[in-house]
């Protein structure tokens, strides 16, 4: 028996209901997978950003310094907060636009997470989702803020 007739031979033999090849991936199932590595990506990114801008607003000594240290352990982002200096010129926008996507697509992230069902293809659907929502709402937020400290300046 040759090879080509084993092979023929086992293939004929399988039982009707077996199934023998594994389903490919539906397509919508693609976008989700680059939806849900996306979303973390942009976060960390724009995380990165903000800490760049921030450390060169209040003069920092090492602004590339910090923005490096958060990119590799994002939990010193909490020691970074704590020890940073004082602020030496204003708020830019860019730093504005920057803080408003952060916040926005943290909370978005811990939306999707808790309201969507444990599905692997729900929670990016549900973050998107999210991110519509609080997208406006940290730009009122952040710009409402921005707006009442220049009007304090200007005042005083």
């Amino acid at each position: 028996m040759t090879p080509v007739t084993a092979v023929a031979s086992a293939v004929t033999s399988v039982p009707a209901g077996a199934v023998t090849t594994a389903a490919p991936l539906p397509m919508q199932s693609t976008g989700m997978l680059v939806a849900a590595a996306a979303i973390p990506a942009l976060t960390w990114v724009t995380l990165v950003a903000w800490v760049y801008q921030d450390a060169l607003a209040r003069e920092s000594d090492h602004p590339v310094g910090s923005a490096v240290s958060v990119a590799v352990f994002p939990p010193l982002l909490v020691g970074y907060v704590y020890y940073r200096g004082d602020r030496a010129r204003p708020q830019s926008d860019r730093e504005r636009l920057t803080l408003t996507v952060l916040l926005a697509l943290l909370s978005a992230m811990m939306a999707g997470t808790v309201f969507a069902p444990p599905d692997v293809f729900a929670q990016p659907r549900n973050t998107f989702g999210a991110l519509l929502v609080t997208l406006p709402l940290f730009y009122l937020l952040v710009y409402r803020e921005g707006k009442s400290n220049e009007a304090e300046e200007s005042a005083s």
